[in-house]
């Protein structure tokens, strides 16, 4: 039976209402269910409006969010889950670099590891989360700082779950998993693009049709001065570029 209280307010989804259910605010427990539900109603918004809101929670609340996901222990929680929804922004990118988030691929690897008995009962939903999560952190961490015996006991268990999963979410991501902890040289130049598109708002000139990874000069690009997650090879590509990029600008608390 559904736990999520009939309450009409739960429709309207904000970074706020995402990162109080995660548990990211002191006054309100985590509730995995209405979280889903709400993480729901995003998906079925325009991309553009997901984005928003992926920005604003991971740019003003991802340090919230990671001392909560650090205190669990299980390898699904409600903090993970959003977390893994909001990864694809830059401003998780730029967490990931800072030294709050230097080893978070390793923790969630061992988690993942410890809970290898028990994915076969968990539903596909969570067990998919667990390879996107983890094959997400391993493409921008990279695996150098997972255990030798987390890594033995994931490269058992991930062939088992690509097979038996096979044709969907869950089996999809278990290998993406696999092929980033064995350096599969077959699946290399698709996890290196999309690497590259992961990071490109924070490697590449956020200016419209700019490539440049450096200014004209040679100097590293200018960032942001607020949100500090988008970079520009000259203020001329910075003032073109502003319209588009005001709506996901935020001052970030990393």
């Amino acid at each position: 039976m559904s736990t999520v209280p009939r309450d009409p307010a739960l429709l309207n989804v904000t970074a706020e209402s995402l990162v109080r259910w995660a548990g990211g605010f002191e006054d309100t427990a985590p509730h995995a269910e209405i979280l889903s539900m709400q993480l729901g109603i995003a998906q079925s918004m325009p991309q553009a409006s997901q984005n928003i809101i992926y920005c604003e929670v991971i740019a003003k609340y991802m340090p919230a969010l990671a001392d909560v996901w650090r205190r669990a222990t299980e390898a699904v929680t409600p903090a993970g889950t959003l977390i893994n929804a909001a990864s694809t922004t830059p401003y998780f990118v730029r967490f990931l670099r800072s030294p709050d988030g230097a080893d978070i691929a390793a923790i969630q690897a061992q988690r993942v590891a410890a809970a290898v008995d028990r994915v076969p009962s968990m539903p596909l939903d969570h067990i998919a989360e667990l390879g996107q999560f983890l094959s997400t952190l391993f493409l921008l961490q990279g695996t150098q700082g997972v255990s030798a015996e987390d890594k033995s006991i994931l490269v058992q268990h991930l062939p088992q779950w690509e097979r038996r999963y096979d044709g969907v979410l869950a089996g999809e991501t278990a290998g993406r998993c696999l092929a980033l902890l064995t350096d599969d040289r077959n699946m290399r130049p698709m996890m290196d693009m999309v690497r590259n598109m992961l990071e490109s708002k924070m490697d590449k000139c956020g200016g419209p049709g700019c490539t440049r990874r450096v200014q004209k000069d040679g100097a590293v690009l200018q960032q942001c001065g607020r949100c500090k997650s988008a970079v520009y090879c000259g203020t001329p590509h910075q003032k073109a570029a502003w319209p588009a990029h005001k709506s996901t600008c935020f001052t970030p608390a990393f």
